[in-house]
């Protein structure tokens, strides 16, 4: 899926359907309001261009 294609109500309603659950409407905009920023979220980690020699950084330092 490539970004241009996403669409968070056909995923929310494909995957409600799928899951046999009833969506008020409520529910389902905070759902697709979740899956929205989950989207921009994985965007910006999926950019940044890591090479094969990255190492995890031994301690966490915020």
């Amino acid at each position: 899926m490539t970004p241009d294609s996403f669409d968070p109500e056909a995923l929310a309603d494909a995957m409600a359907q799928l899951l046999g659950l009833t969506q008020t409407p409520e529910s389902r905009a905070q759902t697709i309001v979740h899956l929205r920023i989950a989207a921009e979220q994985a965007e910006k980690l999926l950019s940044i261009s890591l090479d094969d020699q990255e190492e995890p950084a031994p301690v966490f330092t915020p």
